[in-house]
């Protein structure tokens, strides 16, 4: 992955984590409710908020499943 990629992908990261940092504040949860309420550990969803845990398509996935129902919510550009 050359220079221009990688900065594409933590931009990605980045992007899901703080819509996860949104939809976490928007139910009044703290990272541990998120855990308890989601089934995913704390610790990655921590990691995954700071834009630190490459993801692969299919935990943004599950992570969706589990929160808002929409994959896209975490994908798209900010509306």
């Amino acid at each position: 992955m050359n220079k221009d990629e990688e900065k594409d992908y933590q931009y990605i990261l980045d992007r899901v984590g703080q819509r996860l940092v949104k939809y976490r504040k928007s139910k009044n949860m703290s990272a541990r409710q998120l855990a308890a309420e989601t089934g995913f550990d704390q610790a990655w969803l921590t990691k995954v908020e700071k834009g630190q845990k490459d993801l692969r398509l299919t935990s943004v996935y599950k992570l969706a499943e589990q929160t808002t129902g929409d994959v896209f919510y975490f994908l798209r550009e900010e509306e």
